[in-house]
């Protein structure tokens, strides 16, 4: 009784904060900034983790890592970002906090590395806030006043898969994807003076989409892991509300159906382990060339790349040990050139990362991460980005499943 009654608070959890909101000022292009939600386990070593196998984490890098889970686990964390914006003639600090997704693991047989997941993750976030000065001159008269450029929301994914050893040196795994969420975009107007009218116009966007992810984790010699993944959302459909708020007239509203590509992308991990030494590296590439939602005329979708390389000294498994060497500990880097070119310039990002994985009762463990880097310039009138985001989750495991003696 106990267990169903964790599993339906989960699952009431899940659908409550299924939405995803955060980010900086360039999530105003596209679908905002994409998120690598995998937990703060592989935050802390800059979210490298194609090949990096935990028993304690859910990875929705690589579903393949499921069946390298020998409990039953829930996990659900919350990630709070904070952002310094730089430009040549301003500075300004924005800061937004959301749920980092949520995710239950049964490991129905560990002998096989035979696993079943679900979830909710965000996949992008929306969170700007651009003002401008408005200056008109009609017949003499001088009106003074401020343009808002807002949005809010994101694109979430819920999913459902599993995964199985193959062979002690290889495992598979696959996941269905449900993409969707809410982008919101409004323009503001404010006039200062008596005799200007204000005006919003706002653009509500709702997302649907199916898609899938398949891995696999192969460890050809001892100490040595390759993971591969690919990840497929061929439609992106959206339902676009537009409303327009004035002094001067009625409200009015319209809607229309619209669809678009959200790209494929794969990655490449690479992992080695020595004593209670790990190291790994990731790639990942998603070509959104051909993209064509939020764009404009100084505004070029193009090749994304993330490169990351995370170190982790391992804590020991003994509940006997001190404390202190039961943590793990993590130190990651990573460099990521974004899916967007402004003003013929590319946006690029780099960042490094620290984090501890504290193990708290039985196989429940609290892990955090700290992230500091920084993305954009301000050559051309575009904007400097310094940020920090902190990242805690907790993740519970019990037996569920007991083994049995195979011939």
């Amino acid at each position: 009784m106990k267990k169903i009654v964790q599993i339906l608070v989960f699952i009431g959890f899940l659908i409550s904060n299924a939405f995803s909101q955060g980010g900086s000022n360039y999530s105003i292009f596209g679908i905002g900034d994409q998120i690598k939600s995998i937990g703060a386990a592989y935050d802390g070593i800059a979210g490298t983790s194609i090949a990096i196998p935990s028993d304690y984490t859910i990875n929705t890098n690589n579903p393949a890592l499921w069946s390298f889970v020998t409990h039953t686990r829930l996990s659900a964390g919350y990630r709070f970002n904070q952002n310094y914006i730089e430009s040549q003639n301003f500075s300004l600090y924005q800061n937004n906090g959301k749920i980092d997704g949520v995710k239950a693991l049964f490991s129905i047989d560990t002998s096989l590395g035979i696993s079943a997941t679900f979830g909710v993750l965000p996949y992008s976030s929306v969170n700007y806030l651009i003002s401008t000065p408005v200056f008109k001159n009609i017949d003499g008269l001088e009106l003074r006043g401020q343009n808002y450029y807002s949005g809010s929301g994101g694109l979430s994914q819920a999913f459902l898969g599993a995964s199985i050893k193959l062979t002690d040196f290889a495992s598979i795994g696959v996941m269905g994807l449900a993409a969707f969420g809410k982008i919101s975009n409004s323009i503001r107007t404010i006039f200062y003076d008596y005799y200007g009218y204000s005006s919003e116009t706002l653009f509500e966007d709702y997302f649907s989409g199916v898609g899938y992810k398949a891995g696999i984790y192969l460890k050809p010699i001892n100490n040595t892991g390759i993971g591969l993944f690919y990840e497929s959302n061929p439609n992106l459909d959206y339902q676009r509300k537009m409303s327009y708020y004035s002094q001067l007239v009625s409200d009015s509203s319209s809607s229309l159906n619209l669809s678009t590509n959200l790209p494929s992308r794969f990655g490449l991990g690479l992992s080695y382990t020595t004593g209670k030494i790990l190291v790994g590296f990731d790639y990942i590439q998603q070509d959104f060339s051909n993209f064509d939602y939020k764009g404009g005329p100084a505004v070029k979708f193009k090749n994304y790349s993330s490169i990351s390389f995370g170190i982790k000294r391992l804590g020991t498994k003994s509940s006997s040990a001190e404390l202190a060497d039961r943590i793990t500990y993590n130190i990651g880097f990573g460099y990521n050139q974004l899916y967007y070119n402004i003003s013929t310039k590319d946006i690029n990002e780099i960042y490094g990362s620290f984090g501890f994985e504290i193990p708290i009762v039985g196989t429940a463990i609290l892990n955090s991460a700290i992230t500091f880097g920084s993305r954009g310039t301000t050559e051309n009138g575009l904007l400097k980005e310094i940020f920090g985001r902190l990242n805690i989750d907790v993740s519970i495991g019990e037996i569920w499943f007991k083994p049995y003696r195979r011939d």
